[in-house]
């Protein structure tokens, strides 16, 4: 999905005419946002159970659920 994301995106500067670089995803990069995204998630839903916010129960959520993806893309990568 990464690989599609950027092909569209190249395409898109180029019918636009500007010349974007986007950076390259690497592995490292990736197993960095996965660890990143983990530790917010479970920081997130601990406070949203804990707490009255249910804000942060919702973020919490969203935050595993990104790390869940990043899994999948590092196992396709």
């Amino acid at each position: 999905m990464i690989k599609q994301l950027d092909a569209a995106l190249v395409k898109v500067n180029k019918m636009v005419g500007v010349d974007v670089n986007t950076p390259r995803v690497t592995k490292s990069k990736l197993q960095y946002s996965r660890y990143f995204t983990t530790v917010v998630g479970v920081g997130g839903l601990t406070l949203g159970i804990i707490g009255p916010s249910k804000s942060l129960l919702v973020l919490g959520t969203i935050g595993i659920l990104s790390s869940i993806a990043t899994t999948i893309e590092i196992k396709k990568f």
